[in-house]
């Protein structure tokens, strides 16, 4: 949990202390929790705290893989009307070209990294 508030932090671009601001906490608070030395974070806090980090509180406790929750992923998905799209054509596709459109993006996200 320490370090998945401490990534989530620096990824949004807060410091410690904005954090803490944002939470209403101490910074000394914010370093605890990112050290792993206070591991019963109140619910409100990790509550308004995943709010704050754009992340679902089951990935702050490290019970969930993905960032954000799995429902609220589909429901940007269903929004970017640009993505259904593709999506609606990439489904049309005979299973060999949609086996090379993801050969596509696997090489395109080793290419990002």
């Amino acid at each position: 949990m320490a370090e998945r508030i401490k990534k989530r932090r620096t990824a949004m671009g807060y410091t410690q202390q904005e954090l803490a601001n944002k939470l209403g906490l101490q910074k000394s608070a914010i370093a605890k929790y990112e050290n792993g030395r206070v591991e019963n974070i109140k619910r409100s806090v990790i509550k308004e705290m995943s709010r704050i980090l754009e992340c679902s509180p089951s990935y702050l406790l490290g019970w969930d893989v993905n960032i954000e929750s799995s429902g609220a992923f589909v429901a940007k998905m269903l929004m970017d009307a640009e993505f259904t799209n593709y999506a609606k054509i990439l489904f049309e596709l005979p299973k060999e070209k949609r086996t090379k459109v993801y050969g596509y993006i696997d090489a395109l996200k080793i290419d990002g990294e």
